[in-house]
C-alpha cells in the first residue's frame, strides 16, 4: 500500500506540475464559454455565454433570469466541451506518461514499484488529473462569470422561480457544479488511459477519444430523436442516460430516477473495465507497454 501510494504520489506531481496541465486547465474554461444559455423565439437561435457576452444587450442581460451567474456556471460542461473535454484532459498525463514511455523508463519503474501497482497508480493519476483540469477550469470560468453577469438576486425571484431556474441554492449549485466538472473531466480519460496501455502514439491517444464520443453522442441523438418523433418519451429518456455529459445532470439536479440509476451504473461500469482492462493488457505485455 505505502508502494502504491508513494507511486501516485509521484504520477501526481509529474502529471499536474506541467505545461499540459496548464493547457487543460485553460482550454476548459474557454470552451465552457461555449455552453448554451439563451434560447430566442423570436430568431429560433441558441446563444452561447460568448455570444450572450458580446453580441446581446446589457438591458437583456439584466432582465431576464436565465443571464444569472449562477446559472450560467451550472450550465458550463455543456456545449462543444462534451465532444472535446476528453482532448484537453487527457494532456495533463500524456506529456509525462508518453515521454517516460519513450524514454524507456517506464521498464525501470514498473519493476521497482510492481506492474499493477504501478499501472494502477498511473490509472488513479490520470483520472484525479483530469478530474482537477476539468473543476479548475469551470472555477476559472465561474470567477470570470460572476464578474460579467448579473447575481441571482438582482433579479427579485421568487422562490418558486428560483427553485425553476436553479435546483438548489446558490451556493449548493455551484459547489456541485465544480463537483459534477470534476466527475465529468475524470470519466472523461478512460478512452485516453485505455488507448494508452497499449498505444504510445500521443496523436491517437488524443483524437481517438473524440472521434468516439462524438460518434457516440451523434448515434444517441438520432435515436432520441427518433424515440421522440414516435412518442417513445420513455426510451428518449433511456438514451439521454448516456450521453457523454448525463453524469453532470446527475449531481446538479439529483432527481432519483430510473435514468439516474442507468448513468451512475453504466460510468461506474466504464470505470472498472479501463482500469481493469489497462492493467490486464500491462502486465500481459512482454515489453510492458513500449
Amino acid at each position: 500500500m505505502m508502494k502504491y501510494l508513494y507511486a501516485l504520489r509521484c504520477d501526481l506531481n509529474k502529471t499536474v506540475v506541467n505545461i499540459g496541465f496548464a493547457g487543460a486547465v485553460l482550454l476548459t474554461a474557454v470552451l465552457c464559454f461555449t455552453a448554451p444559455v439563451y434560447y430566442d423565439n423570436s430568431l429560433d437561435k441558441n446563444y452561447s455565454v460568448l455570444e450572450a457576452l458580446f453580441s446581446l444587450d446589457r438591458s437583456l442581460r439584466e432582465s431576464e433570469p436565465a443571464f444569472a451567474s449562477v446559472r450560467i456556471i451550472s450550465a458550463g460542461m455543456s456545449g462543444y466541451i462534451t465532444m472535446f473535454l476528453p482532448i484537453t484532459v487527457a494532456f495533463p498525463f500524456m506529456v509525462s506518461f508518453c515521454a517516460e514511455r519513450n524514454s524507456g523508463l517506464i521498464r525501470t519503474a514498473a519493476a521497482r514499484t510492481g506492474e499493477v501497482r504501478y499501472c494502477l497508480s498511473k490509472f488513479t493519476a490520470s483520472f484525479l488529473s483530469g478530474g482537477l483540469a476539468a473543476a479548475l477550469g469551470l472555477i476559472f470560468f465561474g470567477i470570470i462569470v460572476l464578474f460579467a453577469f448579473p447575481s441571482v438576486g438582482s433579479y427579485k425571484l421568487t422562490e418558486e422561480q428560483l427553485s425553476e431556474l436553479i435546483p438548489h441554492s446558490p451556493d449548493v449549485t455551484v459547489l456541485l457544479s465544480i463537483a459534477a466538472a470534476f466527475v465529468y473531466g475524470a470519466l472523461t480519460t478512460l478512452p485516453a488511459f485505455f488507448l494508452a496501455s497499449f498505444c504510445r502514439d500521443p496523436y491517437i491517444i488524443t483524437c481517438v477519444p473524440f472521434l468516439l464520443c462524438y460518434i457516440w453522442k451523434t448515434v444517441l441523438e438520432k435515436l432520441a430523436a427518433n424515440a421522440m418523433e414516435s412518442g417513445s418519451f420513455e426510451l428518449m429518456e433511456k438514451y439521454y442516460a448516456f450521453y457523454p455529459e448525463a453524469v453532470t445532470r446527475v449531481i446538479i439536479d439529483s432527481d432519483h430516477t430510473k435514468s439516474i440509476n442507468v448513468t451512475l451504473f453504466f460510468n461506474a461500469g466504464l470505470l472498472v473495465l479501463t482500469a481493469a482492462g489497462a492493467v490486464c493488457i500491462f502486465t500481459h505485455r512482454q515489453d510492458k507497454g513500449r
